[in-house]
């Protein structure tokens, strides 16, 4: 097989993730891959038993067969990998508290896609497992930057996490694979027919927003996976300037030098936000401001609040509809109104009868949320409280809590893992989980963890 032109960044992308080697990332970086893998484990354990992630996998069974050597997690199935990765990869997402601000649900996507494919790479060793997940991490945050960041990209409709998320993927199994350069450059050729999703499912609240990264991981191990067995792929999928990725999911936004820009210089991983609660990463600075002014605020002495946001998080998040999950979970109305009645926004805040309570409705009314000039992050939130007796207080978050550059502490992170995963594993399991991704990067054996993650 001929190599594609050296101007291609198919290949100078290809060259440079199948040559990352582990040892030489810096500490903090395989740390970062062992926080994040932990997180995405448990977010996809807790919501293997949701609606989304059962459907994929019934659908899955009767279209490919039910029977293989990658386990549906959280279950005693195993299943063909491909399979597995959709599957996971919807669970991961089904109970939004998975990682974000990635490419933008990295983990969903590149996790489950590494751990299928470790099925079929019976000498993947632990450094193989690290420097693939950085790979994968790294390579789908820079395609959204290089389609103009999430702001453009999303805005444009696109939801970047199967758009973007599907070459990260790719990469991270053709280097899990050890896959050559031209190999590993064809498999992000064959991504690119894979990139898919949109945001159409805010009108209703459907489904398919959980299924996105399920199907950028699965669609990114078939890449790879066709790649490997003679499947050719366009060389310039990313710069060809008719039907090429940027020219045609960018447009006047692309950015192509994001692509390859620095390579190595800032690991992307370190981008991903994690999540202390329970919905859109665009909400939080809203929860916590309201979190906060709560503490001499009762709920009854509140007339009105006002959350200003950026015009992202005014379209993504200003609805009041919460008939399902999708929908509370992505309103930053019924966000703020939980935390501040309940003093909460962990899962059990987004129940059905939580979200049936006339409480509930009642708070929606009195909350508005506007386009804030002077917010000029997707973020960020200003949070403006009427009281019924007194002056307006108002609070400014502008990095919350869980973002790479204001972190979860470790032990935080841990006991939101122990939380999610021990009622699915059982304590013993879920703390061998814990115990091998800690490990991973001082002689791990990585082989095992998918086995851990089943229920037999």
């Amino acid at each position: 097989m001929t190599d594609a032109p050296a101007q291609s960044p198919a290949v100078t992308l290809a060259r440079f993730y199948t040559a990352l080697r582990a040892e030489d990332l810096p500490e903090a970086t395989v740390h970062a891959v062992r926080r994040h893998l932990l997180d995405t484990l448990g977010a996809a354990l807790a919501g293997a038993a949701r609606p989304e992630p059962r459907a994929v996998l019934g659908a899955g069974a009767a279209l490919y067969g039910a029977d293989g050597r990658a386990p549906v997690w959280g279950s005693a199935r195993r299943v063909p990998p491909a399979l597995a990765a959709l599957v996971n990869g919807t669970a991961a997402h089904a109970l939004e508290l998975d990682d974000a601000s990635g490419c933008d649900h990295s983990g969903a996507v590149v996790v489950p896609a590494v751990l299928a494919a470790l099925a079929e790479a019976p000498q993947a060793t632990e450094a193989d497992l690290i420097a693939a997940i950085v790979a994968g991490y790294d390579l789908g945050r820079r395609v959204m930057e290089a389609a103009g960041g999430y702001d453009a990209h999303n805005g444009a409709g696109w939801h970047s996490t199967g758009t973007c998320g599907v070459f990260g993927a790719a990469m991270a199994v053709a280097r899990l694979w050890r896959l050559p350069v031209d190999i590993a450059a064809q498999a992000l050729g064959i991504a690119g027919s894979f990139a898919s999703g949109n945001w159409s499912f805010l009108q209703d609240g459907a489904m398919t927003k959980r299924l996105h990264p399920g199907h950028a991981a699965a669609s990114g191990l078939s890449a790879a996976a066709l790649a490997r067995h003679g499947m050719t792929g366009p060389a310039h999928v990313f710069d060809a300037p008719w039907g090429g990725f940027l020219a045609t999911y960018a447009r006047e936004a692309a950015q192509p030098e994001a692509l390859t820009r620095d390579l190595g210089g800032f690991w992307r991983i370190h981008r991903s936000s994690i999540k202390p609660y329970a919905s859109c990463r665009g909400t939080h600075a809203a929860v916590e401001a309201a979190l906060e002014l709560r503490r001499d605020l009762p709920a009854d002495g509140v007339a009105g609040i006002e959350v200003g946001v950026h015009p992202t998080i005014v379209r993504m998040c200003g609805g009041t509809s919460v008939a399902s999950l999708v929908d509370a979970q992505m309103s930053l109305p019924y966000a703020v109104a939980v935390a501040w009645l309940h003093g909460d926004a962990s899962l059990p805040s987004f129940a059905d009868s939580v979200r049936a309570s006339p409480d509930v409705a009642d708070w929606l009314a009195r909350i508005r949320v506007v386009h804030d000039p002077a917010v000029d992050s997707n973020i960020a939130a200003r949070l403006t409280v009427a009281p019924r007796q007194g002056a307006p207080r108002t609070l400014r978050i502008d990095i919350p809590a869980g973002s790479w550059d204001r972190p979860l502490p470790d032990g935080a992170l841990i006991g939101k893992y122990r939380g999610l995963a021990t009622p699915v594993l059982g304590a013993a399991r879920a703390a061998d989980v814990e115990a091998l991704v800690l490990a991973l990067g001082r002689g791990a054996d990585c082989a095992t963890l998918p086995a851990l993650l089943t229920t037999t």
